[in-house]
């Protein structure tokens, strides 16, 4: 069997997911890819769909993807997992902010592409006007197939640009009406000519002007499109079923199908994750070499467990059907596999090489979670490492700082999402906020501390006494020395001096955040034979550390990102002058790395600023910027607040005042 793959990708409302369905319908499946609550209350795709049809000894998949950049890892998913991509692009609007991120992707992937103008039924489409933008917006050489034809408005027909004929509605053929003539002459002498160029024998004949057949140019344009020479465009409208029929024939005939590796055995990728309700969690595997049988048992390469292959089920949309075996170029689900994670390989042989994977971006937008009641409260987190684990964009986890529970992904839209999810998949209700920033606290001067713990309230009591200094080690955390002489204090109890120590540190001097960057030496004290034990020296150690704390010059320290931006470099301008407003300091800036082609020019910033500012720097720099430009986020380092003011600014932000200790 003849196996493609080819994802739609495109900005929301450009018809992916409709046309896709239709085409799924056209191969007997009625079927739906939104069919998840959250999809359904959105009216968009917010995860991958997944169908397949087959035509006689050809199978065509096909990957949906959301139109949201938001979601773009099921784009990142869709184009790992498909051997052509196809770009669709609202007939009305033209380019829009995720198509131009759909298509640097496809670029980035390496993929060859069809262009498809759709939803040529709405009453303000423009087809030229959307290639145009096209052309302008988008690297790359855009030739057309298809042109529509349009009566009183209405799209009835296209010009076939290879038969050079023109298609109506009702199927008859005809001659190119009058007023399309000088276009499709000069749109298909454009089409030749890149044809032309791949294929020396096509180019003597274009260049002698002699007559090129209708299975010649399909010939050529397969080759052409193979090698990514250029991008067909076509239009279609699913409303009336005009050019849906051409467009599945151009999938199955010109893009490149599989090419299985000869002689191998089974081997696979999971290339993407899903919770069902009623099948659980399932792993989408990619096949990329042998077969796949029922009842067969494969390898995870990347953690040695062998796993039962109990059914192998293929999804059209919202619907499955289990099949006996699968082939190399398949996409299949496998269901209750033990901890599959993303990327993970599957092989018939242990000494199988894992498949690469590629890497997604982070997440930059976090949000504090908190449960609504308290049953919400004992299934929230083992929920929310559930959803989390089936995406590589959203994080979940507690800061060990600030000790809340953080959701993590790339917008509030997209959290919304998997907070909704986690309402209708887990019963669970959560409220979101604006998390706390993980301040810590530090010293930046040496200071000496010293405590004796006495108690006597009959019989045995507590005694002892530490002498403790304090020095700044910038950048290394914390070192405990043991300076002790004579045995002052016996060995035994040095732990318990640094048990008190920490304790202390953990609790903070000035608005109750953990210490860091410190060295403590414990260089004298006394101990009482009896009453001396390891809660004194520990009582003592605690206080000691407070009182050289105090005396040391204590001082806030917020965490410092690495932040790079991805922006058209019309916004350039306001995004450093924000950046310059959130204490941020500019470390480079440039044009990117492939932003070339005579298009849009895309500028590289890259900047260090504090994690305070950046809190919802996610919905900041989309508005600045409608979306178009993109960040990611490092952490750097801790760095001392130098400013009292500042610091005092900083910490009522977190509904905290600023303790002001008095050197002892």
């Amino acid at each position: 069997m003849e196996v493609r793959t080819v994802c739609f990708v495109g900005h929301a409302s450009s018809g992916k997911t409709a046309l896709a369905e239709a085409l799924l319908k056209r191969g007997g499946y009625e079927a739906k890819f939104d069919f998840t609550p959250e999809a359904k209350s959105r009216g968009h795709s917010v995860d991958l769909g997944v169908g397949s049809l087959a035509q006689g000894e050809k199978l065509l998949q096909i990957l949906d993807t959301p139109g949201f950049s938001e979601f773009v890892e099921e784009v990142y998913k869709a184009l790992w997992a498909s051997e052509t991509a196809v770009l669709v692009v609202n007939a009305e609007k033209g380019v829009e902010v995720h198509t131009e991120k759909a298509w640097e992707l496809i670029r980035k992937f390496k993929k060859p592409a069809l262009v498809v103008v759709n939803r040529l039924d709405l009453p303000n489409a423009d087809f030229f006007k959307a290639v145009e933008s096209i052309r302008t917006m988008l690297p790359g050489r855009f030739a057309f197939l298809q042109i529509p034809i349009l009566e009183g408005g209405k799209f009835v027909g296209y010009v076939d640009l290879i038969e050079n004929k023109a298609l109506y509605a009702d199927k008859r053929k005809g001659e190119i009406p009058p007023n399309l003539q000088g276009t499709t002459a000069a749109e298909r002498e454009k089409l030749l000519e890149i044809l032309a160029e791949a294929n020396d024998e096509l180019m003597m004949r274009f260049l002698e002007g002699q007559e090129i057949s209708a299975d010649e140019i399909r010939r050529a344009v397969r080759e052409a499109l193979r090698h990514r020479l250029f991008s067909p465009i076509v239009c279609t409208s699913v409303a009336t079923g005009l050019g849906v029929d051409a467009f599945m024939e151009l999938l199955q005939s010109a893009t490149p199908a599989f090419t299985p590796p000869q002689g191998e055995k089974f081997i696979a990728q999971a290339f993407n994750l899903f919770s069902d309700q009623y099948l659980g969690r399932l792993a989408f595997l990619k096949i990329f070499g042998g077969r796949l049988s029922e009842g067969d048992t494969i390898i995870n390469v990347n953690t040695g467990a062998q796993e039962r292959v109990k059914e192998i089920l293929r999804f059209h949309g919202d619907k499955t059907e289990k099949v006996p075996e699968a082939q190399a170029g398949e996409i299949i689900a496998l269901a209750k596999l033990s901890d599959c994670k993303l990327g993970e390989t599957f092989a018939a042989d242990a000494t199988a090489q894992p498949l690469l994977w590629t890497e997604f971006p982070k997440p930059v937008f976090a949000r504090a979670v908190t449960p609504e009641t308290q049953a919400d409260d004992e299934k929230m987190s083992s929920a929310l490492k559930e959803i989390a684990s089936l995406k590589a964009t959203l994080d979940f986890y507690r800061d060990n700082v600030t000790h809340e529970a953080i959701l993590a992904g790339l917008g509030d839209i997209h959290l919304n999402v998997f907070v909704e999810r986690l309402k209708n998949r887990y019963g669970v209700s959560v409220k979101m906020h604006r998390p706390h920033v993980p301040y810590k606290e530090t010293i930046l001067k040496v200071a000496h501390g010293q405590y004796k713990h006495k108690k006597q309230s009959g019989g045995r009591g507590q005694y002892g006494e530490a002498h403790l200094r304090l020095e700044p080690i910038p950048g290394k955390t914390y070192e405990f020395v043991d300076e002790v002489k004579g045995g002052v204090i016996p060995k035994e109890f040095i732990p318990a001096v640094e048990k008190g120590v920490l304790e202390a540190m953990q609790q903070g001097i000035l608005a109750g955040y953990p210490m860091t960057d410190i060295r403590v030496a414990v260089y004298y004290g006394s101990y009482h034979e009896v009453d001396s034990n390891e809660i004194s020296f520990k009582i003592a150690g605690a206080h000691a550390f407070r009182l050289a704390a105090q005396a040391a010059q204590p001082a806030l320290m917020e965490p410092i990102y690495k932040v790079t931006i991805w922006t058209p470099s019309e916004f350039t301008g306001d995004i450093i002058s924000n950046l310059n407003g959130k204490r941020g300091r500019i470390l480079g800036m440039g044009m990117d790395e492939g932003s070339t082609d005579g298009h849009v020019k895309i500028d590289k910033i890259e900047a260090e600023v504090p994690l305070a500012e950046m809190l919802d720097y996610a919905l900041e720099l989309k508005s600045i910027t409608q979306g178009r430009a993109t960040f990611q986020m490092e952490f750097l380092r801790y760095q001392v607040v130098t400013s009292e003011k500042l610091a005092e600014e900083l910490l009522k932000r977190e509904g905290k005042t600023l303790a002001k200790p008095t050197a002892q």
